[in-house]
């Protein structure tokens, strides 16, 4: 799949981000090897999320920076580098799950952090700073059913809730990375969080 367009990115990187982006594409890699460092953890946490599976996650994030340099070329220096690296994540990410879907894989939810939205944590019961063991076990079978939840939102409304709630990106950041109105974006997560709301009503009761 071709990589998100850049033309789309607005506003102004980083001063030291945009030398290392100068630099980089003036074919320096030690300059393309330090700006893997700053983003391959945000990459590997979106690729985590809408996959729900570590190794997988590990395969994309990896293609991702493959991906980057061989498109660097194209890319703008006032772009904003982490939207264009999350896009080309999101990309790999839903091809990925085709992939799956065709092949008719389960996937399996990850235990991880509880889901925070403005309007709260989304399970409440899950941030026991101190469980006891029996509540430890409770509260990984919570984590279990709500990351499970998650992956059966739909790929839109996942989307929304893993770049909005998850990894806390700017609606207008979510704009860019979608390339659709800032309205669009406010109205879809608004009916993501009301899905991933109701699907916990019915695991986490």
């Amino acid at each position: 799949m071709n990589e998100p367009p850049v033309s789309y990115f607005s506003g102004s990187a980083d001063a030291r981000e945009a030398a290392l982006i100068a630099q980089a594409q003036g074919g320096d890699l030690a300059a393309f090897d330090q700006l893997v460092l700053q983003h391959q953890q945000a990459v590997f946490a979106v690729a985590m999320r809408m996959l729900g599976d570590r190794d997988e996650a590990q395969d994309v994030a990896q293609d991702v920076f493959v991906r980057a340099y061989r498109a660097f070329g194209a890319f703008r220096r006032e772009a904003k580098l982490s939207t264009w690296l999350i896009s080309i994540t999101m990309n790999l990410c839903r091809n990925r799950r085709r992939w799956w879907a065709r092949r008719k894989r389960v996937i399996v939810a990850s235990l991880d952090d509880p889901i925070e939205t403005e309007e709260g944590t989304l399970a409440q019961e899950i941030a026991d700073p101190a469980p006891s063991p029996a509540h430890a076990a409770q509260q990984s079978e919570q984590r279990r059913q709500l990351m499970a939840s998650l992956q059966l939102l739909n790929e839109a409304d996942r989307t929304v809730i893993v770049l909005r709630d998850i990894q806390g990106y700017a609606y207008e950041e979510i704009a860019q990375i979608l390339g659709c109105r800032l309205g669009t974006v406010k109205s879809r997560i608004n009916r993501a969080r009301l899905q991933l709301r109701a699907l916990l009503d019915g695991t986490l009761s």
